[in-house]
């Protein structure tokens, strides 16, 4: 075998390797519940994100919602973005080393809102569509918190979702809760490392982690690109969304990728 056949075998293997990797669960649903999530509800100035309020607020406009899931010390599911409570309530400290008695201490953003619990938002939401994103924070494959988010959404009357940056958060749904609907978020680590080494940033980057989890969507950040995002995408047509939009007048340029959307506010301004 000459040496170009062989360098196009060797090429052909990769990619086959490739498509095995990055193949997603075969796709178990026509179409989203919806088009449009309200990324941590609805906020804006006044009404702070993961809050009550912004949660009423997506649901009194028909949207969807995303949200953010952690565990605090006494094992309470709180619905949270951040590791810390420096930026929303301008104390350092760890959501995880805090009961939920002390963090209802705090408010958020200076509002009337507090951090709220799992069980509460859904209880509020009452059937609205949910893609609850389970933070890493307290182990990147944690059954404890994938088991409690189990307990919590189990006689929610409406469809939700789970997704999380951690592939192996993602394995243990397929593994342990293949009946739930589980999305790999992703996003060009290459670029913004993200405290990740650069093999397991460009792993994450192209989706190559799928193979893990083999997830039933795929959440991509809207304004990175990635031969492994298009190849997915192209090859067995996932369904996929684009976080987190914020300027209107992307959007259109965003459908020919994109099957739904994780939005914030201003992208609602525009239709006002």
């Amino acid at each position: 075998m000459g040496i170009a056949a062989m360098a196009l075998a060797a090429a052909a293997a990769l990619a086959c390797l490739a498509a095995a990797l990055i193949k997603p669960n075969r796709r178990r649903i026509d179409r989203l519940p919806v088009q449009f999530f309200a990324h941590r509800g609805l906020h804006g100035p006044g009404v702070p994100e993961n809050s009550l309020a912004a949660f009423a607020k997506a649901k009194e406009l028909g949207f969807g919602v995303e949200l953010d899931v952690q565990l605090t010390k006494d094992g309470r599911i709180v619905v949270f973005h951040d590791a810390t409570l420096n930026r929303m309530c301008g104390v350092s400290a760890k959501v995880s080393e805090m009961t939920y008695d002390e963090l209802t201490r705090y408010s958020l953003a200076g509002s009337d809102q507090h951090i709220p619990l799992l069980e509460d938002v859904l209880d509020l939401l009452g059937g609205v569509p949910v893609i609850c994103e389970i933070k890493p924070y307290n182990g990147n494959a944690n059954p404890v918190l994938c088991e409690l988010v189990c307990k919590a959404i189990a006689g929610y009357p409406g469809p939700v979702w789970i997704e999380s940056f951690s592939p192996l958060i993602v394995r243990w749904f397929k593994v342990n809760r293949p009946d739930i609907i589980r999305g790999q978020l992703s996003m060009d680590f290459v670029a913004r490392r993200e405290g990740l080494g650069l093999h397991e940033a460009f792993l994450m980057k192209h989706l190559l982690v799928n193979a893990l989890g083999r997830p039933d969507f795929i959440a991509y950040r809207h304004n990175d690109r990635a031969w492994g995002f298009s190849l997915c995408r192209r090859l067995f047509r996932p369904h996929c969304l684009a976080w987190t939009v914020r300027d209107p007048a992307l959007f259109d340029g965003l459908k020919d990728s994109f099957d739904g959307f994780i939005f914030e506010k201003r992208l609602l301004d525009a239709e006002e």
